[in-house]
């Protein structure tokens, strides 16, 4: 079963990668798999190259419990954010934080986007803005409570300056999540430019209108098929991580 979590962990962290929401060898992907207790990935791969050898049980606490002994189990100090978030937030079994670079540009805006197209609707009511400047690393419990703090009532935070975090009942649902608030972000700053070139003012999706399609949408088993269809994909574009052979599991 770790196993196979552990698979799919490494499997949404490419995803991310191939999107071009990973940045370097930074951000971490975490899920809670007993109390006080998270599998994430040990710093040093990047989001590219990530292979369940590479992931680590780690207390929330940051301090290593299990590994691969052919690894250097080493994660940073900013694993705080993930074992804050999950500490403070027990409903919370997945978390992804990452840079993603059209969420980082309108993060400096500090607002919530705007939503002006179908997609967008399932983040409706979903989006928390972190209002904290940035000031350093996200290494320290008084630097991330207020990101898990925000986590409470969404399930998704902008940090200005900096990234998001994403969390979900699966890595699975974090990681689509992470992929629609940058679509999300991409469609604002390009309706942004488009109404500055033309003059026209856009019309966003009223709240109530987007709730609607957001539940209707909720009501259509999207996450699986496109979980398995993001994996034949990967069998051209990340060969050697599929021929690991572990089966992953259903979204």
């Amino acid at each position: 079963m770790l196993e196979t979590i552990k698979f799919d962990l490494c499997c949404a962290a490419r995803i991310l990668y191939r999107a071009g929401l990973s940045v370097a060898n930074a951000g971490h992907l975490s899920i809670t798999v007993a109390e006080n207790k998270m599998l994430v990935n040990r710093f040093g791969p990047s989001f590219a190259t990530l292979t369940p050898k590479d992931v680590l049980a780690v207390d929330f606490n940051g301090r290593v419990l299990e590994h691969d002994p052919s690894v250097e189990p080493y994660v940073n100090d900013t694993i705080q954010l993930h074992g804050v978030i999950h500490r403070n937030n027990p409903q919370i079994v997945a978390v992804a934080h990452t840079h993603p670079p059209a969420v980082v540009t309108w993060s400096t805006f500090r607002r919530v986007p705007e939503i002006y197209d179908q997609e967008s609707c399932l983040l409706v009511g979903d989006i928390a803005v972190v209002e904290e400047d940035y000031s350093g690393l996200a290494a320290t419990e008084d630097r991330v409570r207020p990101f898990a703090d925000a986590l409470k009532e969404h399930a998704v935070a902008i940090l200005p300056n900096h990234g998001a975090i994403t969390t979900g009942p699966n890595i699975q649902l974090a990681m689509f999540r992470m992929i629609l608030l940058e679509g999300m972000c991409q469609r604002n700053i390009s309706v942004g430019l488009a109404s500055r070139a033309t003059g026209f003012t856009p019309q966003p999706i009223k709240t109530e209108h987007a709730l609607t399609a957001k539940a209707e949408l909720a009501s259509i088993p999207f996450l699986p098929p496109l979980w398995k269809d993001m994996l034949l994909r990967m069998q051209q574009s990340d060969p050697d991580l599929l021929a690991l052979g572990s089966k992953p599991a259903a979204a």
